[in-house]
């Protein structure tokens, strides 16, 4: 269970939380940047920065946009940032639907439509890469790049055993992302039990792409995770094989929480 097994990883990664970083920006709580739009039968919650070509942010299970407060300032120097809160997560409403990643991927293209955008490019970690691989399938046309980071295209034997995943407490790593993560830990904490139950549940059963759908996606793909990634090594590299237009990117000495270390 993704979810919750990223929540276990979490709790094991905490050094020290007493320190949550500051930013001048409450990235996920920016009224000045904030705003609500109706898609299909909910409320989205997003935020815009920066100028240029449209880049949307998708952020993992029971996150939020506060899961890119290190990336959205650089990359709002070169794209015009449209970085979401998924379904149900964050300030964005829930319906009484099943909470799918195609549904997702339906949110966002309905999104762009509302916003305009003849095509974006896509960063998405962990379940926001596979919502990114779903838009990349269903509706091509919109997504001009896309950038997967822990992502997995099926619910069937993807987390990697515990030891391979864990890494030295006593790594600099580990012991940096001891003053960030409560951060992360935060938003995740405030979801309800009917919500945490829901998103358990999506990934119990999804993602279910095959081999040969995933040779259907013509986008250009990034394909990105840490060496020491809850998900497995061989459904990372599987993705990236069966991807027509892919290049994978293995990040030394890195977990999971890639957006945040």
């Amino acid at each position: 269970m993704k979810a919750e097994a990223l929540f276990a990883v979490l709790v094991v990664s905490v050094i020290s939380c007493n320190n949550p970083v500051q930013d001048k920006i409450e990235y996920g709580s920016n009224e000045s940047a904030g705003q609500y739009i109706d898609v299909n039968d909910i409320k989205v919650y997003y935020e815009v920065y920066g100028e240029g070509e449209p880049l949307l942010l998708l952020h993992g299970n029971g996150g939020s946009i506060v899961n890119f407060q290190y990336q959205i300032p650089e990359l709002s120097k070169h794209f015009k940032v449209i970085a979401v809160d998924s379904r149900a997560q964050g300030k964005t409403s829930d319906s009484d639907r099943e909470i799918t990643y195609a549904l997702m991927a339906s949110d966002m293209s309905e999104l762009i439509d509302k916003l305009l955008l003849e095509g974006v490019y896509v960063v998405g970690w962990s379940d926001g890469g596979n919502i990114g691989l779903e838009l990349a399938y269903a509706h091509p046309e919109k997504v001009k790049k896309l950038v997967t980071v822990g992502a997995n295209y099926t619910w069937e034997d993807f987390m990697a055993p515990p030891d391979s995943i864990a890494m030295d407490e006593n790594d600099p790593l580990i012991v940096k992302m001891g003053s960030v993560i409560g951060k992360f830990m935060e938003g995740y904490q405030n979801i309800s039990p009917a919500i945490h139950e829901k998103l358990t549940a999506l990934t119990e059963k999804y993602p279910n792409f095959t081999l040969e759908q995933l040779e259907q996606i013509k986008t250009p793909v990034l394909v990105v995770a840490g060496d020491h990634d809850m998900i497995k090594l061989e459904q990372t590299t599987a993705l990236f094989a069966s991807l027509p237009h892919a290049r994978l990117f293995i990040i030394p000495d890195a977990s999971h929480m890639v957006p945040l270390e």
